[in-house]
């Protein structure tokens, strides 16, 4: 059987996604709203040895390429076959698994170097990745002095806000100099 699916994209219209499908003889057609994928998933589970899956384009099955290899891999698990109609991919043909499969590391690599990027002018301009720091450095120095005259993690972990584990960790790397405070 011929399956067609599309998701919505950014609340477009569904008439010409419906026509393309409709040009591919699908006999049931199953659409998901921008986002949402509960009837891509019920229509994965029903795939049988034979069926096909038709998509009118990547952008239209999901929302990575990446994705769009899981969902792949999902419908050859079940022995049917992926087409994509506006890139012209038949999954029954195993290039084509590869194309994708190459798509896929390829945009794995391109977001990858764009948040290395990011990371890298993030540091540029000053920024830390992560979370805010709790303390600022004089407080950190003051946690030093404070342990030295006697008092407790607890007590000023307490006074500081914070939990006493912080307080001894940022103790422990205040006494060997490590710049990562």
């Amino acid at each position: 059987m011929i399956v067609g699916y599309f998701r919505k994209i950014d609340g477009g219209e569904e008439a010409a996604p419906t026509a393309v499908l409709r040009a591919e003889r699908c006999l049931r057609i199953e659409t998901d709203e921008v986002g949402r994928y509960m009837a891509r998933t019920q229509l994965l589970s029903t795939l049988a040895n034979g069926d096909v899956l038709v998509s009118p384009s990547i952008a239209h099955l999901a929302p990575s390429v990446s994705e769009v290899l899981r969902v792949s891999r999902h419908v050859h698990a079940r022995g049917a076959t992926l087409r994509l109609v506006l890139e012209k991919i038949d999954t029954s043909i195993p290039a084509a698994r590869n194309v994708l499969a190459a798509f896929a590391e390829f945009e794995s690599r391109v977001l990858a170097e764009r948040r290395n990027a990011g990371l890298y002018e993030a540091a540029l301009s000053g920024a830390r990745p992560g979370r805010p720091r709790k303390l600022d450095p004089a407080r950190i120095s003051l946690i030093a002095s404070e342990l030295a005259s006697g008092r407790t993690a607890a007590s000023i972990a307490r006074e500081l806000g914070v939990h006493p584990t912080t307080v001894t960790r940022l103790a422990r790397l205040a006494a060997t100099g490590e710049d990562d405070l």
